[in-house]
This record gives structure tokens, sequence and C-alpha cells, in this order.
């Protein structure tokens, strides 16, 4: 695309200082708990909207590179397109909600899993955007509201769901979900034809800046208990994981480095982003709410995977007598 194009000589002509600022501030950690082999590998791996995803900018600029990594981004819309360039054998892994992940690996419960969960990286930026004019303080106060989705069947929706189904409100019957393009979001807020809308950052930053006065943000998943959960997932095809049973360390193993490296990096990252009008509006700010989450494998990310299932036998994706330990215990791979 040539936006895409435009961005990447605009962001490749801060390179060398970028380069010599992340030297400078000792960038990467030199503390890897997941062991590599060392060898070099090519893989393409799929990621949801990926142009201003801070954890894939560090990944592109050094991190893959010192793990013997030559990796093809896939371009995908959302959570769920990125899983189905795994399950379709177009990518090898992917990068997405834990949210959109679960349900989908939960439906081949009958037979070999195509793609097994390897780390979760960080928490998720889901915004629950309101408008003010409502003067509505509450979740329980949506009731019988209209709120725009991107996607009716992905993490979005399925956050706010929960957070409905917490608060004793039906998910489904409670309110009227609309699919609705992004960029038509802060439109429909402003004409007053949406009274809120379910999104994640980047996209939900910028309809934030774009409804000011407007639009106020009554729910996230960056403060509270949320904020110490991972959503963000990296999954392998159980293709690409047979033919080279080193492939998930790797890759685990940068993708920590990354996002581990990425609370020192923020003003970096943000005064690139800065330069580009494509960028969203004060990426500082964005950036500065991104949830520094420490990666999680094994025991731990099972757990997670646990509390998730839980949570989505509340709606209904998932049977009460299912037990959560042995789906975490089988779709996740030990590291």
């Amino acid at each position: 695309m040539a936006a895409s194009s435009r961005r990447l000589l605009l962001l490749g002509g801060g390179a060398v200082a970028f380069a010599t600022a992340l030297e400078s501030r000792r960038f990467f950690t030199r503390h890897h708990p997941v062991r590599t082999d060392g060898k070099p590998r090519r893989l393409r791996l799929a990621w949801p909207e990926p142009d201003y995803d801070p954890l894939l900018f560090l990944c592109r600029r050094d991190t893959f590179a010192r793990y013997g990594l030559d990796v093809e981004i896939v371009d995908a819309e959302e959570g769920n397109a990125a899983i189905e360039t795994v399950l379709s054998g177009q990518s090898d892994a992917a990068v997405a909600p834990l949210l959109d992940w679960l349900p989908t690996l939960y439906r081949d419960e009958g037979g070999e899993l195509p793609a097994h969960l390897a780390c979760g990286l960080r928490g998720g930026s889901y915004r629950l955007l309101v408008r003010r004019a409502l003067h509505l303080h509450r979740i329980g106060n949506l009731a019988g509201k209209k709120i725009g989705v991107v996607s009716l069947e992905g993490a979005d929706r399925r956050f706010v769901s929960i957070q409905l189904r917490r608060r004793g409100l039906h998910p489904t019957d409670s309110v009227h979900w609309v699919a609705i393009p992004a960029d038509d979001m802060a439109d429909a807020l402003r004409a007053g034809e949406l009274d809120a809308v379910a999104v994640h950052d980047p996209v939900g930053w910028r309809i934030l800046q774009q409804t000011r006065g407007i639009s106020w943000n009554m729910l996230d998943s960056m403060t509270g208990a949320e904020r110490d959960r991972i959503d963000l997932t990296l999954g392998l095809s159980s293709r690409a994981e047979n033919a080279d049973p080193g492939l998930a360390a790797a890759l685990t193993a940068a993708l920590e480095d990354a996002q581990r490296a990425f609370p020192s990096q923020r003003k970096a990252i943000a005064q690139l982003w800065r330069a580009d009008p494509e960028a969203p509006q004060d990426p500082g700010g964005m950036l500065m709410r991104e949830i520094p989450t420490a990666p999680v494998t094994g025991h731990a990310l099972r757990v997670q995977v646990e509390q998730y299932t839980d949570e989505l036998k509340l709606l209904g994706l998932m049977q009460d007598a299912d037990d959560p330990g042995e789906i975490a215990h089988r779709l996740c791979l030990r590291l």
C-alpha cells in the first residue's frame, strides 16, 4: 500500500538516530528465560493491524534479526483474520487476542489442534467509549443501548460482553450490537447513531481523540484488575511446530525480549511516530497507556487460559461441564 510505503520511508529516515539511542540506553535485556538453539529461520507471522503496534515495531528494528529470524509479516485486519491465516496455511504463526484464539481452538476439540498457544505477550488495550450526552456512569446503564463493534465475532465485543455479564446483563439481549467499520465510528458517535463503541488501540485511541467532548472512556482493560492479565498471544501452527520443533522457543524468546524492552522505549517510539502524519494523534499519550506486562509462558499461561475459559462459559462459547485445566493443558505449548 502507498501509505505503508510512505510510513516505512519516514521511519527509515530515523533509523540511525533510533539505533544510536537504543544502544546508549541498553535497549535489550540480556536475560532470556526461553532457551533457543540459535539456528537461522524464515517464517510468516500474521499480525493484526501491524502499522502502529509498538511490540512489532521493536521486533522489526532489531530483535527478530538478533534471534536469526527472517520474518515476513502477514497483515490482517483483526485477530480472527490473523488466526485464519494459520488455519489456512498462509502463515506459520499469528499474534492475536486470547479472546479470539480460545473459541477458535476450542471448536477443534474433537480432532488434532491446528495450532497451539506459546506465549502471552501483553494485556489488551480494549476501550468502551460512551457518548457523554447520555449521562451514563456505570456499565449496567447500557441496557437497551446501541454499541458499535468492528466484528460481531471479535474480541472487542467479547471483552465488553464479559463485563456486562459480570454485572447481571445478558450480553446479547440487553444491548444492541451494531457492526460498523472503524473509520465510521467517530461520525456515528457524533451523530448519535451509536451510544457507544467497543474498540481497542490504536483504533480506540484515534476515536477518543476525534470525539473529545463527545465520548468518554467508561471502561478499559488498562486499569484495575484487567491490567495484570495478558491478552495478545502468540500461537503457532501445528504444521510449523512439527517441521521445526525449535521455532516456538526462538520466536517466543524474541517477542519476550522486545516486550521487556518496551517500557524504556516508549518515548523513542513516540518521537518517531509524531513525524508520521498517519500515526495516531498524541502517540506518546497512547503508548503511556500501553501495559508493560511481563511475557507469560508455561504454567502461568495455562492459569490465564483457565480464567478466560471460565469467562467464555458466561457467554455460552464453552460448555459449563468443560474442565478449564484440561483445555489449558491441551491448547498451550510447554516451553
